[in-house]
Protein backbone atom coordinates (compact mmCIF):
# COMPACT_ATOMS: atom_id res chain seq x y z
CA UNK A 1 0.00 0.00 0.00
CA UNK A 2 3.19 2.43 0.14
CA UNK A 3 2.05 3.81 -3.53
CA UNK A 4 -1.06 4.99 -1.80
CA UNK A 5 0.02 6.81 0.97
CA UNK A 6 0.17 9.97 -0.42
CA UNK A 7 -3.29 9.99 -1.22
CA UNK A 8 -4.20 8.75 1.95
CA UNK A 9 -6.82 11.75 2.59
CA UNK A 10 -8.66 10.72 -0.75
CA UNK A 11 -9.26 7.00 -0.16
CA UNK A 12 -9.88 4.79 3.42
CA UNK A 13 -8.41 1.24 2.24
CA UNK A 14 -10.92 -0.39 4.90
CA UNK A 15 -13.94 1.77 2.88
CA UNK A 16 -12.46 -0.03 -0.60
CA UNK A 17 -12.52 -3.38 0.47
CA UNK A 18 -16.09 -2.66 1.70
CA UNK A 19 -17.48 -0.99 -1.49
CA UNK A 20 -15.79 -3.98 -3.26
CA UNK A 21 -18.20 -5.92 -1.76
CA UNK A 22 -21.10 -4.57 -2.41
CA UNK A 23 -20.24 -4.00 -6.04
CA UNK A 24 -19.54 -7.93 -6.03
CA UNK A 25 -23.03 -8.33 -4.78
CA UNK A 26 -24.48 -6.24 -6.91
CA UNK A 27 -23.03 -7.90 -9.83
CA UNK A 28 -24.15 -11.35 -9.15
CA UNK A 29 -27.36 -9.52 -9.03
CA UNK A 30 -27.06 -8.25 -12.61
CA UNK A 31 -26.53 -11.78 -13.21
CA UNK A 32 -29.63 -12.68 -12.16
CA UNK A 33 -30.96 -10.04 -14.31
CA UNK A 34 -31.27 -7.61 -11.56
CA UNK A 35 -31.71 -3.84 -13.26
CA UNK A 36 -31.12 -1.57 -10.17
CA UNK A 37 -28.02 -3.62 -9.80
CA UNK A 38 -27.19 -2.71 -12.94
CA UNK A 39 -27.61 0.80 -12.36
CA UNK A 40 -25.65 0.52 -8.98
CA UNK A 41 -22.80 -0.54 -10.51
CA UNK A 42 -23.27 2.30 -13.25
CA UNK A 43 -23.51 5.22 -10.60
CA UNK A 44 -19.73 3.42 -9.01
CA UNK A 45 -17.83 3.01 -12.42
CA UNK A 46 -19.21 4.56 -14.89
CA UNK A 47 -17.10 7.71 -14.84
CA UNK A 48 -13.61 5.52 -15.08
CA UNK A 49 -15.43 3.29 -17.51
CA UNK A 50 -16.11 6.24 -19.66
CA UNK A 51 -12.60 8.03 -18.40
CA UNK A 52 -10.42 4.93 -19.87
CA UNK A 53 -12.65 4.27 -22.81
CA UNK A 54 -11.91 8.18 -23.88
CA UNK A 55 -8.44 7.57 -23.63
CA UNK A 56 -7.88 4.70 -26.01
CA UNK A 57 -10.28 6.15 -28.59
CA UNK A 58 -9.93 8.06 -31.32
CA UNK A 59 -12.46 10.66 -30.33
CA UNK A 60 -15.43 11.41 -28.03
CA UNK A 61 -18.03 9.88 -29.79
CA UNK A 62 -16.50 6.71 -30.00
CA UNK A 63 -15.85 6.62 -26.47
CA UNK A 64 -19.63 7.19 -25.74
CA UNK A 65 -19.95 3.98 -28.08
CA UNK A 66 -17.25 1.91 -26.21
CA UNK A 67 -18.63 2.65 -22.83
CA UNK A 68 -21.71 2.05 -23.49
CA UNK A 69 -21.29 -1.29 -24.84
CA UNK A 70 -19.05 -2.11 -21.97
CA UNK A 71 -22.07 -1.57 -19.94
CA UNK A 72 -24.80 -3.93 -22.12
CA UNK A 73 -21.72 -6.63 -21.97
CA UNK A 74 -21.45 -6.31 -18.13
CA UNK A 75 -25.08 -6.79 -18.84
CA UNK A 76 -24.34 -9.65 -20.95
CA UNK A 77 -21.88 -11.23 -18.97
CA UNK A 78 -22.23 -10.81 -15.42
CA UNK A 79 -22.37 -14.54 -14.99
CA UNK A 80 -19.15 -14.97 -16.15
CA UNK A 81 -17.27 -13.10 -13.42
CA UNK A 82 -14.95 -15.84 -11.74
CA UNK A 83 -13.95 -12.91 -8.53
CA UNK A 84 -10.12 -13.29 -9.36
CA UNK A 85 -10.17 -9.63 -10.07
CA UNK A 86 -12.00 -6.40 -8.44
CA UNK A 87 -15.34 -5.55 -10.53
CA UNK A 88 -13.54 -2.50 -11.81
CA UNK A 89 -10.95 -4.45 -13.43
CA UNK A 90 -13.95 -6.80 -15.27
CA UNK A 91 -15.36 -3.90 -16.53
CA UNK A 92 -12.51 -2.19 -17.78
CA UNK A 93 -11.16 -5.60 -19.58
CA UNK A 94 -15.22 -4.94 -21.38
CA UNK A 95 -14.35 -1.78 -22.45
CA UNK A 96 -11.12 -2.81 -23.26
CA UNK A 97 -12.55 -5.04 -26.05
CA UNK A 98 -14.74 -2.70 -27.22
CA UNK A 99 -12.25 -0.18 -27.93
CA UNK A 100 -11.08 -3.11 -30.37
CA UNK A 101 -14.36 -3.58 -31.81
CA UNK A 102 -14.74 -0.26 -32.30
CA UNK A 103 -11.40 1.20 -33.61
CA UNK A 104 -9.39 -2.12 -35.13
CA UNK A 105 -6.21 -0.78 -34.07
CA UNK A 106 -3.65 -3.03 -33.06
CA UNK A 107 -1.50 -1.57 -30.15
CA UNK A 108 2.22 -1.88 -30.02
CA UNK A 109 3.91 -4.02 -27.61
CA UNK A 110 5.66 -1.98 -24.65
CA UNK A 111 9.29 -3.23 -23.77
CA UNK A 112 9.76 -4.57 -20.26
CA UNK A 113 11.70 -2.22 -17.77
CA UNK A 114 13.95 -3.52 -15.68
CA UNK A 115 12.41 -3.39 -12.05
CA UNK A 116 14.99 -1.69 -10.87
CA UNK A 117 14.82 1.15 -13.04
CA UNK A 118 11.59 1.57 -10.86
CA UNK A 119 12.46 1.92 -7.53
CA UNK A 120 11.71 5.85 -6.26
CA UNK A 121 14.00 7.15 -3.49
CA UNK A 122 12.67 7.78 0.16
CA UNK A 123 13.11 11.12 -0.13
CA UNK A 124 11.15 11.83 -3.22
CA UNK A 125 8.44 9.70 -1.70
CA UNK A 126 8.57 11.67 1.36
CA UNK A 127 8.52 15.33 -0.37
CA UNK A 128 5.33 13.79 -2.35
CA UNK A 129 3.70 12.60 0.61
CA UNK A 130 3.95 16.15 2.57
CA UNK A 131 2.65 18.28 -0.61
CA UNK A 132 -0.20 15.94 -0.95
CA UNK A 133 -0.72 16.33 2.60
CA UNK A 134 -1.17 20.13 2.50
CA UNK A 135 -3.13 19.54 -1.04
CA UNK A 136 -6.69 19.40 -1.60
CA UNK A 137 -8.74 16.78 -3.13
CA UNK A 138 -9.69 19.23 -6.09
CA UNK A 139 -6.45 20.39 -6.47
CA UNK A 140 -5.01 16.58 -6.65
CA UNK A 141 -7.29 15.44 -9.20
CA UNK A 142 -6.75 18.47 -11.25
CA UNK A 143 -3.02 17.28 -11.03
CA UNK A 144 -3.33 14.31 -12.07
CA UNK A 145 -5.41 16.00 -15.26
CA UNK A 146 -2.17 17.87 -16.22
CA UNK A 147 -0.39 14.57 -16.57
CA UNK A 148 0.57 12.92 -19.88
CA UNK A 149 -2.50 10.46 -20.51
CA UNK A 150 -0.96 7.01 -19.40
CA UNK A 151 0.28 8.31 -16.64
CA UNK A 152 -3.12 9.86 -15.20
CA UNK A 153 -4.53 6.67 -16.22
CA UNK A 154 -2.06 4.30 -14.45
CA UNK A 155 -2.44 6.69 -10.97
CA UNK A 156 -5.70 7.00 -10.99
CA UNK A 157 -6.40 3.04 -11.07
CA UNK A 158 -3.49 2.46 -8.60
CA UNK A 159 -3.91 5.34 -6.45
CA UNK A 160 -7.70 5.78 -6.21
CA UNK A 161 -9.42 2.50 -7.54
CA UNK A 162 -6.73 0.75 -5.55
CA UNK A 163 -6.48 -1.68 -8.26
CA UNK A 164 -2.83 -4.11 -7.74
CA UNK A 165 -0.28 -3.62 -10.17
CA UNK A 166 -1.01 -6.55 -12.04
CA UNK A 167 -4.71 -6.24 -12.57
CA UNK A 168 -3.86 -2.73 -14.11
CA UNK A 169 -1.12 -4.12 -16.53
CA UNK A 170 -3.62 -6.68 -17.51
CA UNK A 171 -6.31 -4.21 -18.13
CA UNK A 172 -3.34 -1.47 -19.86
CA UNK A 173 -1.69 -4.60 -21.70
CA UNK A 174 1.38 -3.35 -20.49
CA UNK A 175 4.17 -5.13 -18.71
CA UNK A 176 4.34 -4.63 -15.02
CA UNK A 177 7.52 -2.86 -15.21
CA UNK A 178 6.13 -0.77 -17.11
CA UNK A 179 3.20 0.24 -14.98
CA UNK A 180 5.95 0.46 -11.75
CA UNK A 181 7.74 3.13 -14.32
CA UNK A 182 4.60 5.18 -15.56
CA UNK A 183 3.40 5.49 -11.05
CA UNK A 184 7.50 6.40 -11.00
CA UNK A 185 7.31 9.34 -13.28
CA UNK A 186 3.46 10.24 -12.54
CA UNK A 187 5.23 10.95 -8.50
CA UNK A 188 8.10 12.85 -10.09
CA UNK A 189 5.88 15.45 -12.39
CA UNK A 190 3.17 15.65 -9.34
CA UNK A 191 5.58 16.50 -6.79
CA UNK A 192 6.77 19.37 -9.40
CA UNK A 193 3.10 20.62 -9.87
CA UNK A 194 1.95 20.32 -6.63
CA UNK A 195 5.32 21.71 -5.18
CA UNK A 196 4.51 24.61 -7.86
CA UNK A 197 0.84 25.31 -7.06
CA UNK A 198 2.21 25.73 -3.21
CA UNK A 199 4.92 28.11 -4.25
CA UNK A 200 2.74 30.19 -6.05
CA UNK A 201 0.94 30.53 -2.94
CA UNK A 202 3.16 31.83 -0.72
Amino acid sequence: MADCEAMSKMVNVSEIDTEEDRMRAALARVSRGDETALEELYRAYAPAVFAFSLSRAPNREIAEEVAADAWLGCWRSARSFRGDSRVLTWLLGIAKRQVYVHTRRKRLVEVPLDDSVCEIPGDEEDALDRIAGETSVAEMLAALDALPAELSETARLAWLHELPYSEIAAVTEVPTGTVKSRISRARRLLKEILGGCHEKRR
